[in-house]
């Protein structure tokens, strides 16, 4: 196994120059910020969960409910149970010239907020780790677990998946391989939630299907 580690961490660190140097263009510099932004989601996923949990049906309802408890679920997977066991430092704490955005510059457009890393001697202790990706564990743990309920749909479930885990590696954040096990987390907390949902779903089903007066008595 340690014999191991080193060529995957080489081919990892491949990858993401790859993608994040080598892969850099003025389009995705605009697009992969807002990939990456919560606050650019804000508003289509209130009206999508509100969409589910407005119709008349207990499918629809109970899942609404339970894909706040998997993204809680996914969340603490992610950065609290499984970050500190493998102690990554991100790739511009670990490498040098990544071609990193800031976020907290919110003053600057877009274009203006991408800057280049110094060289470094060494390994910087950050305050955040990187394996896996929270991002990554969070959005497809909900792609898998709508897509299960909703099929049509999944294309576009993972077609937003799919940019959201790229975007953190593009955005100097994430190498790959914290992408994929991220991917990994996350379908793993959709299997385990899928069962009590399908318990629910079926309960919630019977009682709804129930008179609430029987004619008669």
């Amino acid at each position: 196994m340690t014999i191991m580690i080193p060529y995957v961490q080489n081919i990892d660190t491949r990858l993401f120059h790859l993608i994040n140097r080598e892969g850099q263009n003025s389009l995705f510099d605009l697009l992969m910020p807002v990939m990456s932004g919560i606050e650019y989601f804000y508003i289509p996923i209130v009206v999508g969960w509100l969409f589910l949990a407005i119709r008349n049906s207990a499918k629809n309802r109970t899942v609404a409910v339970a894909v706040i408890a998997l993204i809680c679920l996914s969340e603490w997977v992610a950065s609290d149970l499984l970050k500190p066991v493998f102690d990554r430092p991100r790739p511009y704490h670990a490498l040098s010239f990544v071609h990193k955005y800031e976020r907290m510059e919110r003053a600057k457009p877009i274009d203006e907020r991408w800057h280049t890393t110094p060289r470094l001697k060494e390994t910087v202790r950050g305050e955040s780790l990187s394996l896996p990706s929270a991002h990554a564990t969070n959005i497809f743990a909900a792609a898998f677990f709508l897509s299960f309920y909703f099929r049509r749909l999944w294309p576009a479930f993972y077609s937003i998946a799919i940019l959201v885990g790229y975007s953190r590696i593009y955005l100097g954040d994430h190498f790959p391989f914290d992408v994929v096990l991220g991917a990994a987390a996350g379908t793993l907390c959709a299997l385990v939630l899928i069962f009590p949902t399908n318990r629910a779903i079926r309960f919630f089903e019977k009682v709804f299907a129930k008179p609430l007066l029987q004619h008669g008595r």
